[in-house]
């Protein structure tokens, strides 16, 4: 293109990131800032930081926070502030988050449930209760995605009793419908605890059909309690299941491994075969000697 605006710039950046290539837009962006040609509007800086949040660059995500302090002409929204929370709890670092949320003008409902689901996913569960309770007094209603925060927080930190209040609040007091991510979440809390019995009870008593990824909770938990008894009930449920994921035949498979059910763990593993299903290789991110250009 012989002329490159910010709309080219951020369509570039947005495209990469929405399809999973965040180290190709974190390159576009830093391609961006040097050659000059269009300086970053609120859209390119949110598409970076997500970028960022998938990968757990946190340093290029401190880069593009300190940029965003400094461009004085840039009213920044809460679209921008959200996602540098998102970036730094997606990141680990919490505290920084938090810091960005108490300067924030106005904390909308996504301000909240972003640093809920943040000190939930970095095992702070009681913080993130508490933070619930300031979400309410400060007049701002909780949604789906919150609540699965929240559930998610108990089911971390082993507040069973919490987290069934916070469930039944959900539909009582708040009106929202529970979905399937709801009650797996649920599920998992239970199984986290170490009680299978309760959480099949649960699933059984489901005013809707509970799908694989509800039982795929309740075959993880049994596998970490090394309960035998309910993996043939599972994989009679799972098996009669639309959608099954690669990842829960795959739970399957290694479940009946480490109970030494070999023969077992092989019929899956050739199922998954016979269905050309193949799991895709688990990776993790770590920055070394991180280089911003």
């Amino acid at each position: 293109m012989p002329k490159r605006d910010v709309v080219s710039w951020t369509t570039m950046i947005g495209g990469y990131a929405e399809r999973g290539f965040c180290e190709e837009a974190v390159s576009v962006f830093q391609e961006m800032e040097k050659t000059k040609e269009a300086e970053p509007n609120e859209a390119t800086l949110v598409n970076v930081l997500s970028a960022c949040s998938s990968i757990s660059a946190l340093s290029f995500g401190q880069y593009v926070h300190s940029y965003i302090s400094t461009r004085y002409d840039l009213s920044v929204s809460n679209l921008v502030g959200n996602a540098v929370i998102n970036m730094y709890v997606k990141c680990g670092d919490v505290g920084i988050a938090i810091q960005v949320f108490n300067m924030l003008a106005y904390k909308d409902m996504i301000s909240w449930s972003t640093v809920i689901s943040g000190l939930a996913m970095n095992g702070c569960g009681r913080q993130a209760l508490q933070l619930f309770s300031l979400m309410i007094i400060n007049g701002v209603f909780p949604d789906d995605v919150t609540f699965i925060a929240l559930i998610s927080a108990c089911s971390h930190g082993g507040l069973v009793d919490q987290g069934l209040i916070l469930f039944k609040a959900m539909s009582t007091v708040y009106e929202i419908v529970p979905q399937t991510q709801h009650y797996a979440c649920v599920v998992d809390m239970y199984g986290r605890a170490g009680l299978l019995e309760e959480a099949e009870a649960f699933i059984r008593e489901m005013p809707i059909e509970a799908e694989w990824s509800v039982w795929g909770a309740l075959l993880n938990a049994c596998r970490i309690h090394r309960n035998d008894e309910m993996f043939d009930p599972i994989r009679q449920e799972l098996v009669n299941k639309k959608g099954v994921s690669v990842g829960t035949f795959a739970l399957m498979s290694n479940t009946f491994a480490g109970a030494d059910r070999w023969e077992d763990a092989n019929k899956i593993r050739d199922e998954i075969r016979r269905m050309g299903l193949k799991k895709k290789t688990g990776c993790s991110w770590i920055e070394v000697n991180p280089s911003i250009f």
